[in-house]
């Protein structure tokens, strides 16, 4: 087995050890050492990232207590290499995991339920609990979490001896044996876990909850810590610094800003559909000046989203019609009318013209590719359609 150095120092960022073996996993050639610092994907929490002899890791996992290190370059076998950890990943994922404890102890702790899902990647976190968590619940345990942090409690990350383990209370996702970690946050929590952890909670700087969601049964909560959370405090601030200069408004009137745009959007496009189908209307109305019972038109593809508006318009004045939008490079939306049968029509037109459709009664509607040309040697009447 691979000794893990992050164990016993979670801050250690360089090492020297030797490579045992080259093995295969999943389909990829990676290395085991006797000793790392890097931490395995593992516990749901990415892995480290570093280097090794001046190879980048792409990829760390773990099998059978072996550390597998996937780099970027040819390592020989019984050589000694020297590994450096990229320590500012690892420690913003010390202090995102450690938060997920603080939290999820306080969790268990007021209410009950248990962490039963974590997920930590480079970007995001989640923990998932077996239990409703109101808004306010969570808005509770935001502040709990963060005064817990300030007070700077201590952290421990151990292997206790079994006879203590035997009797010690500890929370846990699964049922573990032989020897287990126990990271303890003074007076807030017990859990087993296998990663590295800040030593003091202050490290952590601050926990902020970003969202949360009903997720099978329970809840799901994501959150940010430390500096990651920092990150992500300034994208924001620098989106309503942007929103604030492009709608000429003063900080902290942003939201209002915005519905009035909003309200505005909806009045604006309200307006334009009524004079939109106005003018679908009245372009119907005119092509029935022809005496046809049959209308067949084709339209640009940008008024494809006004067919209901053509359909609805032509339905008043034409016992049958033939409505294509679009073009001849992207090719064309229809829905079709008249005295056929769908069924029979959506057939012919997919047997046909290899069309995309499907109707019912005596309407059909979907897509084609064929040119202009072709649909008009084809859809200037409806005896194609009436076939059968």
């Amino acid at each position: 087995m691979t000794e893990k150095l992050y164990d016993a120092d979670p801050y250690g960022r360089e090492f020297d050890a030797s490579v045992i073996k080259k093995t295969e996993y999943k389909g990829k050639t990676g290395y085991i050492f006797d000793r790392t610092f890097f931490f395995p994907e593992e516990g749901g929490q990415t892995p480290d990232q570093g280097f090794v002899n001046g190879f980048k890791v792409t990829d760390v996992q773990i099998k059978d207590g072996e550390i597998i290190h996937f780099v970027e370059g040819e390592l020989a076998e019984c050589a000694t290499v020297h590994g450096v950890i990229d320590f500012e990943h690892r420690f913003k994922n010390m202090q995102c995991h450690s938060a997920e404890h603080i939290f999820s102890g306080l969790v268990y702790s007021t209410f009950g339920f248990n962490n039963v899902g974590f997920h930590l990647s480079d970007n995001s976190a989640t923990m998932d609990y077996d239990g409703f968590l109101s808004d306010a619940d969570i808005e509770s345990l935001e502040f709990k979490a963060n005064k817990i942090i300030t007070e700077n409690r201590k952290i421990l990350a151990e292997y206790p001896d079994p006879e203590i383990l035997k009797n010690l209370s500890y929370r846990s996702k699964k049922e573990l044996s032989g020897p287990i970690r126990i990271v303890t946050v003074e007076g807030v929590d017990v859990c087993a876990c296998c990663a590295p952890h800040v030593r003091l909670t202050g490290e952590i700087g601050v926990f902020k909850v970003i969202s949360s969601e009903k997720y099978k049964g329970g809840t799901r909560v994501n959150y940010l810590a430390g500096f990651r959370a920092l990150e992500d405090y300034r994208q924001k601030q620098d989106a309503l610094l942007e929103i604030s200069r492009l709608l000429s408004v003063k900080r902290g009137a942003e939201a209002e800003a915005v519905a009035a745009l909003i309200n505005e959007h909806q009045t604006l496009k309200y307006d334009y559909l009524n004079i939109k189908n106005s003018q679908i209307a009245d372009k119907i109305k005119k092509a029935k000046e022809s005496d046809s019972d049959y209308l067949f038109l084709i339209e640009a593809s940008e008024d494809s989203e006004f067919m209901d508006f053509y359909a609805k318009s032509a339905r008043e004045v034409f016992p049958a019609f033939s409505l294509f939008f679009g073009n001849d490079t992207e090719g064309y939306k229809f829905v079709i009318e008249g005295k056929i049968s769908a069924k029979t029509a959506a057939e012919i037109l997919r047997n046909r013209f290899s069309a995309k459709c499907g109707g019912r009664d005596n309407s059909v509607r979907g897509s084609v590719n064929l040119s202009k040309k072709e649909l008009e040697d084809n859809f200037s009447d409806l005896s194609l359609l009436s076939e059968g």
